[in-house]
């Protein structure tokens, strides 16, 4: 472990509630993050935020715990140790499935012999103890991986705490021949030991929800807190001589953008693909050699993400908002990211993938086109088949459509759910510290 944990920088201070919310990515670029520390915040609670650091600059107010993911910083005597018990754990959650608490145990182990999220345990631990005035009241564990140290940090403090799952963990890297070898023991493993242990799971949509009820004995049924953006309005923009299709987000192997750029020869002359996003440096170089090979080079441009308020006003100066991926995993079939809402806000035309969460949205508003697979000749089909006259009328629904489609609406379900969670904390037994805490409020 390190010698020194890492100082919890201190902003604003309320005298409110205090919810301490952990997230092992770059904080200050997770939107889901920034939209509920922003809703707390709002309704006068102290926000600690404990996560990686982020190219958008840190909202004002927040209290942020820095961690580092560097493996480095356990001494090598200390990784050889833990890579036994990660080794060990990865025996009991794959080889004896069979036996749930086996499982559930060597999830743990497992998890607790990543050197990195082993010392974050000890970090946040330290940090709410050395600052008692942010004791928190509520803990949030952003996916499984922080779980360990959010239930901890929730037991020290006699606060409830809930998971938002982003994901469906068992389904999530299905693509990926090695993750389903192990990882989706290990994320089955996680799953059952946690999500019945919190007070409350949330997550992005229906079709999740619906999966995460039928296999857990939660405490209560997954609430649907989806991932919408903040009321940001944009003008119409009809269509030029030149259409624009944007896809944004991360650039990785199971987003449908190999798919994409193989089906750009096929669309008509106006049409050009923009992509925009983070990811590995080589997919990026896959894409743009993939595009020379094909001869549309000059119709592909890739540039990197922008900062979080720019998300949608950069997306609002293209035409269509794309995302088409296979139907390959529960994960996959339930989808419904932050792309798909932003492209919403920013009044662009969809052309995403014919997969019952989006599709139902597309239908209800009348928002775009919807594509069957990711064929090649089914992509084009789709970009082919949308006139002028329809992108600018998509457009103009979408306009409507994001006034309803917002996170001021979207947050009082999350702030519902918390004032249920402190309520039931209170009325327990032995609740008097938790009584004082909220006499803060």
């Amino acid at each position: 472990m390190p010698e020194a944990a890492p100082a919890l920088v201190t902003g604003e201070f309320l005298p409110g509630r205090c919810v301490w919310i952990i997230s092992y990515t770059p904080a200050s670029d997770e939107p889901r993050l920034l939209r509920q520390a922003w809703s707390y915040r709002a309704a006068g609670w102290n926000v600690v935020v404990a996560g990686y650091d982020g190219v958008s600059p840190r909202p004002p107010g927040w209290h942020y715990l820095r961690l580092d993911d560097n493996w480095a910083r356990t001494a090598r005597p200390a990784r050889m140790a833990l890579r036994v018990q990660r080794r060990f754990g990865q025996l009991l959650y794959r080889d004896l499935r069979r036996m749930p608490a086996l499982a559930q145990w060597g999830a743990r182990l497992h998890c607790d012999g990543q050197p990195h999220w082993r010392r974050h345990r000890h970090e946040i631990l330290a940090a709410a103890r050395g600052n008692p005035q942010l004791k928190p009241d509520l803990v949030i564990a952003h996916d499984p991986p922080t779980c360990p140290a959010s239930q901890a940090l929730a037991d020290w403090a006699a606060a409830p705490w809930m998971i938002d799952a982003h994901e469906y963990g068992r389904g999530q890297y299905a693509h990926d021949p090695a993750w389903m070898a192990d990882g989706r023991w290990l994320a089955g493993a996680m799953q059952d030991r946690y999500f019945r242990q919190a007070d409350a799971v949330t997550t992005v949509c229906e079709g999740i929800a619906r999966l995460l009820d039928a296999e857990e004995a939660m405490r209560r049924p997954a609430t649907v807190i989806r991932s919408v953006p903040f009321a940001q309005p944009q003008p119409f923009r009809p269509c030029g001589e030149r259409i624009t299709v944007l896809y944004h987000g991360i650039l990785s192997e199971d987003r449908g953008l190999e798919e994409a750029v193989r089906s750009l020869p096929m669309w008509r002359p106006e049409f050009s693909l923009l992509i925009r996003g983070g990811g590995d440096a080589a997919m990026v170089e896959r894409l743009r050699r993939l595009a020379s090979e094909l001869g549309v080079a000059e119709r592909l441009q890739i540039e990197p993400p922008v900062p979080f308020s720019q998300i949608v006003p950069a997306a609002n100066r293209a035409d269509v908002g794309y995302f088409v991926q296979g139907d390959f995993s529960p994960q996959k079939r339930f989808t419904l990211p932050n792309k798909f809402f932003e492209y919403v806000m920013a009044g662009l035309c969809l052309c995403v993938a014919d997969l019952p969460e989006m599709a139902a949205l597309v239908r209800r508003h009348h928002l775009g086109t919807l594509v069957g697979s990711t064929d090649l000749t089914v992509i084009a089909a789709a970009i082919n088949a949308l006139t002028r006259p329809q992108i600018d009328a998509a457009k103009q629904a979408a306009i409507l459509a994001s006034r309803e489609l917002t996170w001021e609406r979207e947050q009082e379900r999350l702030l519902a759910l918390t004032q249920v969670l402190l309520a039931e904390r209170q009325a327990k037994p032995g609740s008097a510290a938790g009584l004082s805490r909220s006499s803060r409020a």
